[in-house]
Formats: C-alpha cells, sequence, structure tokens
C-alpha cells in the first residue's frame, strides 16, 4: 500500500494569499522531508486544482498540472522530473475529503483541513502520534510542517525494524 501525502498550496506550502513559499520548506527542503517520510505519491488538493481541471474540460492542451503545482510551490520542490511522475491533482479543491483514500496509508496537511473534514468521525480517524492530519499555520514559516514529517518519518523507521 503506497503512502500518500495530500497537501494543500496556499496557507500551506505558500503564505496566504499565493505570498512566498514558507522559508523552512524553500529550496526543496519541503521535497527532502518528503522523501524522507517515504511518501511514494503526492496528491495535490488545492483549489488551483479546479482551474486545470476546467482549462483541461475547455480543451487546453498546454495545461500540465503537476508542472504548475511544481512552480506554484516557489522552490519547495526541487526535482520536477521525480514531482511530476509522483503527483496528481484532484478535479475539485472544494470537494477535496472526498478524493482522499481513508482506507490507504493517508496523510494531509492542509490550514483548511477542519473546513474540508466536516465528519467527527473523519478527525478521529485522523488521530495519531504523529496525526494523519496536519493543520499548518498559514502564515507560519513551514517548521510545523517539516517537524510533521519528521515525525512521519521516525514513525515509519520504527516500524520497519
Amino acid at each position: 500500500m503506497p503512502r500518500i501525502l495530500y497537501f494543500d498550496l496556499d496557507g500551506t506550502v505558500v503564505q496566504r494569499g499565493f505570498g512566498h513559499v514558507k522559508p523552512r520548506l524553500a529550496d526543496g527542503r519541503l521535497e527532502d522531508a518528503v522523501r524522507a517520510a517515504g511518501f511514494e505519491r503526492l496528491v495535490c488538493v488545492a483549489n488551483m486544482c479546479t482551474i486545470v481541471s476546467t482549462l483541461l474540460d475547455m480543451g487546453r492542451d498546454d495545461v500540465d498540472g503537476p508542472v504548475w503545482i511544481f512552480q506554484l510551490c516557489q522552490g519547495a520542490f526541487r526535482d520536477l522530473k521525480w514531482f511530476h511522475s509522483v503527483t496528481t491533482l484532484i478535479r475539485d479543491g472544494t470537494t477535496r475529503a472526498r478524493f482522499i483514500d481513508f482506507g490507504g496509508d493517508w496523510w494531509w496537511v492542509d490550514d483548511r483541513a477542519t473546513y474540508y473534514l466536516d465528519s467527527s468521525e473523519l478527525m478521529r480517524r485522523a488521530e495519531g502520534n504523529p496525526p494523519r492530519v496536519l493543520i499548518p499555520t498559514s502564515e507560519g514559516d513551514g517548521a510545523d510542517v517539516i517537524e510533521w514529517l519528521e515525525a512521519i518519518a521516525r514513525t515509519a523507521a520504527r516500524t520497519k525494524r
């Protein structure tokens, strides 16, 4: 079962309002932490995915969603070839929680996750150490995201022993 990271952009990877990349995630540090935590697939759940889907539905064949997301991450990821090979986009960012495979090895980082996870049952399933859902500080520097990914990596290392 692949380990999947569902991730948002605005307020999660970059400062709210599509500002700059959060400093602690810059220069490929988010990619390094994601890889160290053993994620095999990335799924972008941002509202930008809806725009990409709409453009593709309109017949725009020049739209490459993973490349757009990579660029919007402003250096948080450095290896475009790897990113493109492991990343998919959901169709509709406004209903992002319904795209998560809660039966798999899922993890979700999104500053607005509680807005999309309206079920207390789903939030209970997200509990753990580390929790399956991280709600980062939208204006933070990204340290909370790195610490969470490092905790996932430590847990994965312990279970492999």
